[in-house]
């Protein structure tokens, strides 16, 4: 099989996947051009993609594209883009869906942009942690570690939530948190 087959296969069988990727990242408007450049990559660097499983490869290389698209672009409307393509869980009353919904918003922005990411790739992607840390370059103990403090962070994050919400329920949480908010 040729180099243009091998090629045409992986973008086929691949293509929707790193889609998804770019689609929770930056949203739907940029989604395409972000896994447009993924494959362009790709196919510049077809030397390197692996033969076995490239889609680690792929998510790495769409990590690094979605980073530079993020750069170029306000991270507050791009993050919200992204949170707004999960669909909404059925609840008894809507103001309660979206007020939780808001202290997740806001905890999850309040988390470090490697957090997001090791938990998105381990949540929305559905990836192990093996692959995980070959798409984040790093060591698979590495990676739990980072895994193991993200979790512990949203955790907290979320607690602080809660508690702000309960203590407060007219006043808007931040979207933010800085040092001086946090729960003690």
């Amino acid at each position: 099989m040729g180099r243009d087959e091998a090629f045409r296969d992986v973008f086929r069988e691949h293509y929707n996947a790193v889609f998804r990727y770019a689609w929770r990242r930056v949203g739907p408007d940029a989604a395409h051009d972000v896994a447009a450049e993924v494959f362009l990559i790709a196919w510049r660097r077809w030397e390197t993609v692996p033969r076995l499983d490239p889609l680690p490869w792929l998510y790495g290389v769409g990590r690094g594209v979605v980073l530079n698209h993020l750069r170029a672009q306000n991270r507050g409307q791009i993050l919200e883009a992204r949170l707004m393509v999960e669909p909404d869980l059925p609840v008894r009353d809507l103001a309660d869906g979206v007020a939780a919904r808001g202290l997740v918003l806001a905890a999850w922005q309040s988390l470090g942009g490697t957090d997001r990411e090791v938990l998105a790739l381990i949540g929305w992607e559905g990836l192990d942690v093996a692959t995980a840390a070959r798409v984040m370059d790093c060591s698979v103990p590495a990676f739990t570690a980072r895994l193991y403090r993200a979790k512990r962070r949203l955790r907290a994050a979320l607690e602080c939530q809660d508690k702000a919400a309960e203590d407060t329920p007219e006043r808007v949480v931040p979207a933010r948190l800085g040092l001086e908010e946090r729960c003690v």
